[in-house]
């Protein structure tokens, strides 16, 4: 007689974490075009909230989506969609280690990017901005999902089990 055991409700919690994450990287992505569909009203208006405390949200640097001014500029726009991409995607499967030399490595074409910028080495450039910024939410969130969230889901389910091969 075999007995099911109950899977612990962590199991679940990588699963939920990359849907979070994508959700959250798509939103302001979303908000601009959806505020030109339909006015959002009070939701827009706390949607819009959230954002503001995370960016300087300059017009110049800011994109323009249906309309409507995205809620966050160009660079962090690109943080968030590397969010949504590198959780949903989350490759290569690499160890910690080498997603923080390449979440450096992204970290320093961004302060690069910034930095010529601000000197007038080349004009505010969309492109660059959501690149350099992509990249860096992409090391974050696959680094996540492949460092943290996937040994969750390898787990023993309980203390006295070994690990799944």
């Amino acid at each position: 007689m075999t007995t099911a055991t109950a899977q612990p409700s962590y199991r679940y919690l990588p699963v939920v974490a990359r849907v979070l994450l994508v959700v959250i990287g798509v939103l302001p992505w979303i908000m601009p075009i959806a505020e030109s569909a339909v006015s959002l009203g009070a939701v827009g208006v706390l949607l819009d909230r959230i954002f503001w405390p995370m960016c300087h949200r300059f017009p110049a640097r800011t994109l323009t989506l249906a309309g409507e001014l995205m809620p966050l500029c160009s660079r962090c726009a690109g943080i968030f969609a590397g969010i949504a991409i590198g959780a949903l995607i989350a490759r290569p499967r690499l160890r910690l280690s080498a997603w923080g030399w390449i979440f450096i490595a992204a970290s320093v074409a961004m302060v690069i990017d910034v930095i010529t910028q601000d000197l007038g080495v080349h004009p505010v450039s969309h492109p660059a901005r959501i690149a350099t910024g992509a990249a860096l939410g992409y090391a974050m969130a696959a680094a996540f999902v492949t460092g943290v969230l996937d040994r969750l889901s390898r787990a023993p389910a309980s203390r006295g089990a070994s690990p799944r091969a």
